[in-house]
C-alpha cells in the first residue's frame, strides 16, 4: 500500500475553496484546488489525474501547504531580482564611440575598456545585447586569407589537384 501525504488543518474547506475559486493566478488556483480535493481525501495520484499535473507536483504543494499555509502556495514574483542593475545607455554610446575610431573590439576588450574609462564591471552577455540593440555585430578574430603565404597556398593547391587526378 502506497502512504499517501496527510493533510495538515491550516484551513476550513470553505476558506480553501473561496480562496480558489477567487484566485486570479492560474498557476496558484491549481495549488489551492490540489489541496481542496486532498481535503476531500483524494490520493495525489487521483488529483493529478483530474488536474492533469504529476503526482510529484501535488505532493510538493501539499508539503509546502503543511508547512507554511496558504502563503506558501503563492506563485514567486518574477522578473530583475533586487541588486541586478540595469544599465545606463550612455556607457554602451560612449563605447561605441571609441569603436568607431576603429581597431578589433572583441566582447572581452569591450568589458575591459568599460572597467578602465567607465569603472563599471558589466557581465559580457549584456555587453553583446546592448552592441548589437546599437546594430555592432560581433565578430571573433580569424585569420585573413590577405595575410597567407602564397607559396603555401599555391602548393596546396597543386596537392589537392594532384590527389582528385591520382585517384
Amino acid at each position: 500500500m502506497k502512504y499517501h501525504i496527510a493533510l495538515h488543518p491550516h484551513d476550513s474547506f470553505e476558506k480553501l475553496s473561496e480562496a480558489a475559486k477567487y484566485a486570479r493566478d492560474p498557476a496558484l488556483k491549481i495549488r489551492l484546488k490540489a489541496v481542496v480535493l486532498r481535503k476531500q481525501h483524494k490520493t495525489p495520484q487521483e488529483i493529478a489525474r483530474l488536474l492533469a499535473v504529476t503526482d510529484r507536483s501535488v505532493t510538493g504543494w501539499i508539503r509546502r501547504y503543511n508547512n507554511d499555509g496558504l502563503v506558501a502556495l503563492a506563485t514567486k514574483p518574477s522578473g530583475r531580482p533586487k541588486g541586478n542593475p540595469k544599465w545606463d545607455a550612455s556607457i554602451f554610446d560612449a563605447l561605441a564611440k571609441e569603436i568607431d575610431k576603429g581597431g578589433y573590439w572583441s566582447i572581452p576588450r569591450m568589458r575591459e575598456w568599460i572597467r578602465e574609462h567607465l569603472e563599471k564591471d558589466i557581465p559580457e552577455q549584456t555587453v553583446w545585447f546592448r552592441m548589437d540593440q546599437l546594430d555592432y555585430s560581433y565578430k571573433s578574430a580569424r585569420p585573413h586569407p590577405v595575410q597567407g603565404n602564397r607559396d603555401k597556398q599555391e602548393n596546396f593547391k597543386k596537392m589537392v589537384s594532384f590527389r582528385s587526378w591520382s585517384r
